[in-house]
């Protein structure tokens, strides 16, 4: 299985590929090899790549909505949902997520790395354009979106109406905090795996296995996620397109599940693609300033 890397060495971020218990040093992501090899037990890996964007899914499965079936899910979505994270919040296998007070929770994702840009793009070119997949970590902080509410007059849909009403707001503090966008801990390539249909998912936080299912959830498949934001905006070429997550086991409403903030393992995982670790350390304070190590 072609397993594409990035690795710190020497202090230089360097890229290549898994071959055994070795890496195969390349010019880059998925470039010409160079010749060199480093024991893959010698070096930490980090994100597979430095993404130029971050176009996330949102609410892409019927038990995210609160429903059972796909179609019924379909419906009450009309067209897939996104919004944005920044790339200076990428971590890598290994590194720490720092949780706000409010607590925390994983949404295992399955990230599309797209190769070259898009625009307006067919499906025959969103298939080309795709380099391969990896495990991507939705953190989120849900109790942080109370932030973002606020109150407005407008039109309500139900009875036509101008009104004050609770207002939504974006995804921001809830989903772009520092170390909220964990990847890995590889790319692997569409020539080892062209189709992510049927695919385990899982997540687990500490000892409790909290999401599982499978990438047969999704109401959008890769395809259709990714000729909708080529119709927005230009895809640029190593961005990183996300397929939204699962639901999670025994919630009652999915958008408030959380994890209180703890010392802990957080693991995600996708069959076929890999296995995503990462260590869960809460913000700390000393007096009104909030303090952490990475």
């Amino acid at each position: 299985m072609m397993r594409l890397v990035s690795f710190l060495h020497d202090g230089e971020r360097r890229y290549g590929y898994i071959e055994g218990d070795e890496v195969k040093v390349t010019e880059g992501l998925g470039g010409r090899e160079t010749g060199e090899e480093v024991k893959l037990s010698q070096v930490k890996l980090s994100s597979p790549f430095e993404p130029t964007a971050i176009f996330c899914t949102l609410v892409n499965s019927p038990r995210m909505l609160g429903v059972e079936g796909r179609e019924e899910a379909k419906a009450m979505l009309g067209s897939p949902k996104f919004f944005l994270k920044l790339p200076q919040i990428v971590i890598g296998p290994g590194d720490a997520i720092v949780a706000p007070e409010s607590g925390v929770r994983p949404e295992v994702e399955i990230g599309i790395v797209i190769a070259k840009p898009l625009k307006m793009a067919t499906r025959d070119e969103v298939r080309k354009s795709i380099l391969g997949y990896t495990v991507f970590n939705d953190v989120t902080a849900p109790g942080e979106m109370k932030e973002d509410i606020y109150y407005a007059y407008r039109r309500d849909p139900l009875d036509g109406k101008i009104k004050k009403m609770a207002v939504r707001g974006t995804h921001f503090r809830n989903k772009n905090r520092d170390t909220f966008a964990p990847m890995g801990p590889w790319i692997v390539t569409t020539e080892e795996l062209s189709d992510v249909s049927g695919l385990i998912m899982r997540s687990i936080y500490g000892d409790s296995l909290v999401q599982e299912g499978s990438s047969d959830e999704l109401v959008y498949g890769v395809e259709d996620l990714v000729m909708e934001v080529s119709r927005v905006v230009t895809v640029p070429k190593f961005s990183l397109i996300t397929t939204g997550t699962i639901g999670y086991k025994g919630a009652e409403e999915a958008s408030e599940y959380r994890f209180h903030s703890t010392e802990a393992k957080m693991i995600v995982e996708v069959e076929k693609i890999g296995r995503l670790e990462n260590i869960i350390k809460p913000e700390q304070r000393q007096g009104n300033n909030l303090v952490y190590q990475k």
